[in-house]
């Protein structure tokens, strides 16, 4: 029996504009979906429990996002919630390529359980995506990365919000739309789960 409760949030919705490659090719809501179907297979196989902020192809907004998040974490007691949004960065606004690239997991504000299964995410990048910038924010505490007040941050568990690749960046696209660059994000997430799971199953047992 696993300790997580894995509460998965995709990115967007396919009607949100911009949220895409400036030549239109790649779609950031459909690359979430695809890569959190897979991530959610794998977890069940594991023997997690698995629930979605959304289901649909729409987007539902941040704060109906937060909710759900916060009516999933209190209808599973016995279980310590972990809040994955999935999501691929962009660093503009207009439609053109950019240089920014990388992976980035960010955090609440302030020193939470959130910074701590970060750091297992964190640790796990150069393991599996030997290819990618590691976008460290600051070597401080736990190694972590970002910190905002991201509305899907701010709900009542801990909560991590994962760029993966900028989709303004050619190089960063074409790994995004390459199957053994997405198994190899979904391996890294499923594994960096597990460690968080591990480290709650010490501290149970305590």
């Amino acid at each position: 029996m696993k300790n997580l409760l894995v509460i998965l949030d995709p990115a967007h919705g396919e009607e949100i504009s911009g949220k895409r490659s400036p030549d239109g090719r790649h779609r950031e809501y459909k690359w979430s979906r695809e890569r959190l179907r897979v991530i959610e297979h794998l977890l069940q196989v594991h023997g997690y429990t698995v629930v979605w902020t959304n289901t649909t192809d729409r987007e539902i907004g941040l704060t109906k996002r937060q909710n759900i998040g916060t009516q999933l974490a209190k209808q599973h007691p016995g279980l310590v919630p972990l809040f994955i949004s999935l999501h691929n960065d962009a660093s503009g606004v207009t439609p053109e390529w950019r240089q920014a690239n990388g992976v980035s997991v960010w955090t609440s504000k302030g020193r939470t359980t959130s910074d701590i299964f970060a750091d297992f995410f964190i640790q796990r990048i150069s393991e599996w995506m030997s290819t990618v910038n590691r976008r460290i924010y600051s070597p401080a505490y736990l190694d972590r990365d970002f910190e905002s007040d991201f509305t899907v941050l701010m709900g009542d568990y801990p909560a991590l919000l994962i760029e993966c690749g900028f989709q303004d960046n050619k190089e960063d696209v074409a790994r995004l739309e390459d199957p053994r660059f997405c198994k190899q994000v979904e391996d890294w997430i499923v594994d960096s789960i597990e460690d968080c799971n591990n480290y709650v199953s010490r501290k149970v047992k305590k």
